[in-house]
């Protein structure tokens, strides 16, 4: 559903907030003219007599699409923040996404000793991250960074750059929303070592997450909650607790607004987001606690993302900023090039 108000700068358009998934914004369909064009005999297509463009250029025309114009996709993914929806992306659908980011005095990696920073300055760049609908109910994500620990401890001065942890998740959409119910999900996931613990890029461990999703629109705002589990295992630095597992309680409670159109003809849209998350019940100094606010900047099957976080207690950063690109693009578009 479109609201249409009429501003002092122009018009203003508002998108229910639900109306984000899988959608474009009054998007005109051209993979839909550029399929039936295809499909067409010569004689049919618009503005020729006898001639027709040849098969190659027909896929050609569906490649510069697929990059250059609106698409049916649309991103549930809601970088720059932590949070996740309980809904799956559509089904068909990839979502690609490069970003980077900056941390001031995060005391990373976990397991850091209180006191052992003195300060650091973390640069994640670039920041790779895939996802995937295999059907209507279960999503694969994966992401990897590249780390820049820049700091100064009670040991000295670092500073070390390369390959940080992978990690790969499953989200499983559950229930859908009703009037009274949220739409629920769970997630489950583990971190892979690979990054080195001895320049302190990561801990090179093995550990596992597991979250229980809820959504729900309330009025025109959709309202996240992600409640879960992490168990981290210990690479026991400097020495201390080496070798205890840590079993943390995670929360992520956050707010999207509705998508607004920058544009009368709605190819633009903008929305807000929001989320205070943490981790408690640590037993080596893990607890942290922080807010994040961000925007992201949509258009076909582009979204820009950017944000910007502030800690509250525990481990969490001074402060951080974040961006990124996420390119959201359907499988079946890919396919047709090769009929």
């Amino acid at each position: 559903m479109l609201v249409d108000a009429r501003t002092g700068f122009g018009w203003l358009q508002i998108r229910s907030a639900r109306d984000n998934r899988a959608n474009s914004m009054r998007c005109a369909r051209p993979f839909h003219r550029a399929d039936n064009l295809a499909r067409r005999p010569p004689t049919d297509w618009p503005g020729t007599a006898c001639r027709a463009p040849t098969a190659y250029a027909a896929r050609f025309a569906i490649v510069a699409m697929l990059l250059t114009s609106a698409t049916l996709a649309r991103a549930e993914w809601l970088a720059p923040l932590t949070l996740e929806t309980a809904e799956t992306i559509p089904s068909g659908e990839i979502n690609l996404a490069l970003g980077a980011s900056y941390f001031r005095n995060r005391r990373f990696p976990p397991f850091t000793p209180a006191g052992y920073i003195q300060s650091q300055n973390l640069v994640s760049a670039p920041e790779l991250g895939v996802r995937g609908a295999l059907g209507d109910w279960v999503e694969i994500q994966a992401s990897y960074e590249f780390i820049n620990n820049d700091e100064d401890t009670v040991d000295g001065h670092h500073n070390n750059y390369g390959g940080g942890d992978a990690r790969l998740f499953t989200k499983v959409y559950a229930l859908r929303e009703r009037k009274w119910i949220p739409a629920m999900g769970f997630r489950f996931g583990t971190k892979l070592p690979n990054a080195s613990s001895s320049d302190r890029l990561g801990t090179d461990e093995l550990d596992f997450f597991l979250q229980w999703l809820g959504s729900k629109q309330i009025g025109p705002v959709d309202v996240h909650l992600n409640l879960g589990i992490a168990l981290l295992d210990n690479p026991g630095f400097n020495g201390s607790n080496a070798g205890g597992q840590d079993d943390l309680f995670t929360y992520v409670v956050g707010l999207v607004s509705p998508t607004l159109a920058l544009n009368h003809a709605a190819t633009w849209g903008i929305r807000f987001l929001a989320e205070a998350a943490g981790q408690t019940g640590s037993r080596f100094d893990n607890d942290a606690n922080d807010v994040r606010v961000g925007t992201q900047v949509t258009h076909g099957g582009v979204t820009l993302f950017a944000g910007a976080s502030a800690g509250l207690s525990g481990a969490a950063e001074d402060y951080g900023v974040m961006g990124g690109v996420i390119y959201a693009f359907e499988v079946e578009r890919l396919a047709a090039l090769f009929d």
